[in-house]
């Protein structure tokens, strides 16, 4: 089990729905939270801000905090 927390929102999730990139309909959010977990490494938890920019070129920043159990 892992906890993700997103710009203040928490919700539980699993390893491999973030290796898939699975844990919700935004791309962008899938990708960010695949990113910061693929740098956990054997950490219990990790912390970042990170920006992505979409297709139209608007910068989308999200502040992500992993736990895993």
């Amino acid at each position: 089990m892992v906890t993700v927390k997103v710009n203040g929102v928490s919700f539980y999730t699993t390893k491999t729905a973030i290796v898939n990139r699975r844990i919700g309909t935004d791309s962008n959010l899938n990708e960010a939270v695949a990113q910061v977990y693929s740098n956990l490494f054997n950490a219990v938890g990790i912390s970042t801000t990170l920006s992505l920019y979409d297709n139209k070129m608007q910068k989308h920043t999200y502040d992500i905090e992993i736990k895993a159990y």
